[in-house]
């Protein structure tokens, strides 16, 4: 049996080595602790970078699909995936995307003055001419000018009639593209219907082949033998997402001139854009781009553009993009787009068929 004073002299003995194994054990437990940490922040951040954990927020419950405008149906074409990787696999993916609302808007009480000030602004003289109005729609007509007008949106058709050669001159000389962009700009602003989103967007320039006889436009790849030319407005790119239009290749918005020797001539011109909330944005589960692929095969998709109604494709570019309506719907959202040859262009609704009503 030990002593107190043998327990007391091993105690001091063992002391040292007791608290280099407790130091030991509390650097084992803040590893372990620190280990963990990170494990769960690096898996945290693949999910969140992967779009495995998204919270989706589909406030407007289910909504309508896009209402696209079809050319021909994509079950007639045979469709072969070319892109680089044979996939449809489209760049930066992801499994959700914000659905927009559009506000429908009510005519305000001052819209006489406002589609007054419009129609001066084109050259109809509102003193001879006054406006009909038809249900929400203003029109104005004076035999050479037409000017339909959305009294709730101020969204507007502009048509001028060619009568005779007389007016249309041919020009030594065409003006330059900046030129022929800087006069559509300027009579977006003078009729007061310039939305801010259009003015910050690209504007493309197309040549065109007018016949004032028979009224026949005819698009030409390059500016020779042209004498009128096109502006399209594009709406900027939307949370990195391409906005697209009804056409693809053109928008809704755009001003068609003459281009004559001394001036160009507007002869059509149109807006129609629609502003959608800021505070309404729900985030809306996304289907795959595979299962659009496969949408898009089975004729589900709506063929937007095409130099043909049937026949062999082959899809060299597929993409998320936000479908811009051409006419009032209640919803600004996304669809995925097939570029293929011979200017076919497919569009599949993105948002899930469990979100979309029937």
């Amino acid at each position: 049996m030990m002593t107190l004073t043998e327990v007391n002299y091993y105690s001091k003995k063992m002391w040292p080595l007791i608290v280099i194994l407790l130091l030991v054990l509390l650097i084992f437990i803040v590893a372990v602790r620190l280990l963990f940490m990170y494990s769960s922040s690096q898996s945290s951040n693949s999910e969140v970078s992967t779009g495995e954990l998204v919270k989706f927020d589909p406030i407007f419950d289910k909504i309508p699909a896009p209402k696209i405008e079809s050319v021909a149906n994509s079950s007639d074409f045979s469709l072969i995936m070319d892109t680089l990787d044979g996939s449809a696999n489209v760049e930066n993916a992801t499994s959700a995307a914000k659905v927009y609302f559009i506000p429908q808007r009510n005519a305000s009480f001052g819209f006489l003055s406002k589609i007054y000030s419009m129609a001066t602004a084109v050259g109809i003289d509102t003193d001879i001419t006054q406006h009909r109005l038809i249900d929400k729609t203003a029109i104005f007509d004076d035999g050479k000018r037409k000017l339909t007008i959305d009294i709730r949106t101020f969204n507007y058709i502009f048509e001028y009639k060619v009568t005779d050669e007389g007016d249309i001159s041919a020009a030594e000389i065409l003006p330059s593209e900046a030129a022929i962009i800087s006069d559509a700009t300027t009579f977006f602003s003078s009729l007061g219907r310039y939305p801010t989103l259009l003015s910050q967007g690209d504007k493309g320039v197309s040549y065109i082949k007018f016949d004032p006889l028979t009224l026949e436009v005819t698009p030409l790849k390059t500016a020779e033998n042209a004498n009128a030319a096109e502006v399209n407005a594009y709406l900027p790119d939307l949370n990195g997402i391409p906005v697209v239009s009804s056409n693809y290749y053109s928008s809704q918005n755009y001003v068609l001139s003459l281009l004559g020797s001394n001036s160009q001539k507007i002869v059509r011109a149109q807006v129609q854009h629609f502003e959608r909330s800021a505070e309404q944005v729900g985030l809306y589960p996304i289907r795959s781009s595979q299962s659009a692929w496969e949408a898009l095969q089975s004729g589900e998709g709506v063929v937007v553009s095409s130099l043909n109604t049937s026949g062999e494709v082959k899809i060299r570019k597929v993409f998320l993009a936000y479908f811009d309506p051409p006419n009032y719907q209640e919803y600004f959202q996304p669809v995925y787009v097939f570029l293929g040859g011979d200017e076919f262009v497919g569009y599949v609704p993105a948002i899930t068929a469990d979100f979309l009503l029937k």
